[in-house]
């Protein structure tokens, strides 16, 4: 293998392996990219065995082949160079040679034959045909933001395999959602996907829900096409695609912890709710993390308390006239489902008693709902 390259190129490649490449990795194999040399192009390639990143970059190929070399590595030394273009060029003895500018470095390549591959999409089943697929077509903006609104919800337990990715489904004719939940909160997104239709639901992991939303974030604009088989599902952007395995297990009836109504309504603008409440939470313990809301008749006081530290309160005008309670929440859980609401909108605070499940929403986007769990303080 000999090519040359563009820096640019090349880093933009090896910074989406980033986030799929684990540092410390049992397997030797798994901590390199796979780079192939062919028909002046360059295919580099990256895999947890989970979530699979394949790219193409146009280079100067003198002579085809392949190799892996270590990720980190190798993205540290085409970060640091200051030269326009970087030439790869294989040695004896699996060693390969790669040259920026003046400088020159030799990596260690293991025999890219071992490289596990990823499955590919449309790949046929044992019995020899095709897997059903499902393609939902929707715009780039919108999928990073349904992203932005749920994947913060799912569990960190990697045990509770089924809560450990965000659900997707067609509740309705030409309608998609997002669902996330690890069991003491849930988010909820619906949004228009004119001719999309599932039949049940699939569970993409959180991993490679984030890889997809770096890819979308580098400037993807218009639509893009998220399609799902049997077990995996991938998205294919330009000259990139990302692929993950669909999470095992069933999603639990997540309908069933929705309150039907709440006995208020509250209403309070997201930008001063937000900071109330990481104010307040300063003082909160920091194994429950927990905050207080006291509502009174025009007012929400949120509060936290620390018998090492001391307490903290702040109080924001809201529209209530019911009669004075309160209520504990996990501040956390609070900030995350407040900060992923557009600034200067207002929200919707639907609340029942202490012991009642929270539920937040927002006028600015009716079809985004967010249930939290209360706890006791």
């Amino acid at each position: 293998m000999e090519l040359i390259i563009g820096r640019s190129a090349l880093l933009s490649a090896l910074n989406l392996a980033q986030g799929i490449v684990e540092r410390r990795n049992t397997v030797p194999i798994l901590g390199n990219v796979l780079i192939e040399a062919k028909n002046a192009s360059l295919m580099l390639a990256a895999t947890d065995m989970e979530v699979g990143m394949r790219t193409r970059s146009a280079c100067e190929c003198a002579v085809e082949g392949a190799a892996t070399l270590n990720a980190h590595k190798l993205f540290e030394i085409v970060r640091e160079t200051e030269a326009g273009e970087v030439s790869l060029r294989s040695l004896e003895n699996d060693w390969v040679e790669i040259r920026c500018g003046r400088a020159r470095f030799k990596m260690m390549s293991l025999d890219p034959r071992s490289f596990p591959a990823m499955p590919s999409p449309g790949e046929k089943t044992e019995a020899s045909v095709p897997a059903p697929r499902t393609d939902l077509s929707i715009g780039a903006k919108v999928l990073t933001a349904m992203i932005d609104k749920t994947i913060f919800a799912v569990s960190p337990d990697e045990t509770r395999y089924n809560l450990s990715g965000v659900y997707l489904e067609s509740p309705a004719a030409d309608t998609v959602r997002m669902a996330a939940t690890d069991g003491h909160r849930l988010s909820m997104i619906d949004r228009p996907a004119p001719g999309f239709s599932m039949q049940g639901g699939a569970i993409l992991p959180r991993k490679g829900l984030n890889e997809l939303r770096r890819l979308l974030d580098g400037g993807a604009e218009g639509d893009v096409l998220l399609s799902i088989e049997s077990q995996l599902a991938w998205l294919i952007q330009g000259n990139t695609e990302i692929s993950m395995r669909r999470v095992e297990g069933e999603f639990p009836d997540y309908r069933g912890v929705i309150p039907k109504e709440s006995r208020y309504q509250i209403r309070v603008g997201r930008d001063e709710l937000l900071a109330a409440i990481k104010r307040a939470s300063i003082f909160s313990s920091e194994r429950y993390h927990g905050v207080r809301l006291l509502l009174t008749p025009g007012s929400l006081t949120v509060s936290s308390t620390s018998p090492e530290l001391g307490e903290a309160s702040e109080t924001v005008d809201v529209d209530f006239t019911g009669e004075e309670f309160s209520v504990g929440f996990n501040a956390s859980y609070l900030l995350q489902a407040v900060s992923a609401v557009p600034a200067q909108s207002e929200l919707m605070l639907g609340l029942s008693d202490e012991v009642s499940p929270g539920v937040m929403t927002t006028p600015a986007d009716s079809a985004y709902l967010y249930v939290v769990m209360p706890m006791r303080l």
